[in-house]
């Protein structure tokens, strides 16, 4: 399957779990896509990546919409009318992180990537959203760079938790100092590529496609126009 037509489907998933109230059809997606990551054996891994965001996630809507911690800033009577709202938001961020996860693993980076310069997109649009892609394994390297040097000077980045929390900085600064210092260097070598001298440029092994997956592709677009209308309009 070609990658737009994976991430068509994904934002129509998406959407349509975004346009559901607080019920069982909610609750029943929301719970089928984490399961269907855990079933999944090359999504399996990533359950602790949805785990580490949604429990966080459990707890600060719980704090702010339950009316409890207004209670104890203001001193205001409880007030749990919100509640049936945030719970339905975690379902739905439950629902779409855990599909988007599916759609990370089955899509490979680099396909996505010569999808983008393959694709009728302008060259420098297509480049503004690979380009963190692109370099996602270099500041990788960096900061592993970083966080070994880092920790020749004695800074303890594998101290406590709150150690750790406090020498955030030592990692973060010297990364974004080498982005920033990266930025010329890579200005110079787009244009040394006449960057934007053509408006499409040809890929090497881009990604297959097919007439019946573009439809695919407009017809998801097209119904999840006609989603949104309908639910706004009721």
């Amino acid at each position: 399957m070609h990658p737009f037509t994976s991430l068509a489907l994904w934002g129509w998933l998406a959407l349509s779990c975004l346009l559901l109230p607080l019920g069982n059809a909610l609750v029943i997606y929301s719970i089928g896509m984490f399961v269907l990551l855990l079933i999944l054996p090359d999504t399996r891994w990533r359950w602790r990546y949805v785990v580490w965001f949604m429990i966080p996630m459990a707890l600060g809507l719980w704090l702010v919409h339950s009316g409890w911690l207004a209670v104890w800033l203001r001193d205001v009577p409880l007030d749990q009318q919100r509640l049936p709202m945030a719970i339905a938001l975690w379902f739905k961020l439950l629902a779409i992180i855990s599909s988007a996860q599916i759609w990370l693993q089955k899509v490979p980076t680099r396909q996505f990537v010569r999808a983008l310069f393959a694709s009728r997109l302008p060259i420098s649009f297509a480049y503004v959203l690979a380009g963190p892609l692109l370099i996602v394994e270099q500041l990788r390297q960096q900061l592993s760079v970083i966080r070994d040097a880092q920790l020749a000077r004695g800074i303890p980045l594998d101290g406590n938790w709150y150690q750790r929390l406090g020498s955030i900085p030592a990692l973060l600064m010297p990364l974004i100092n080498n982005s920033l210092n990266e930025l010329a260097i890579r200005g110079a070598a787009l244009d040394m590529r006449a960057f934007r001298l053509h408006g499409h440029r040809t890929t090497l092994w881009s990604p297959t496609d097919s007439q019946w997956q573009k439809v695919v592709r407009y017809s998801l677009l097209a119904l999840m126009i006609i989603q949104t209308g309908v639910y706004f309009w009721w």
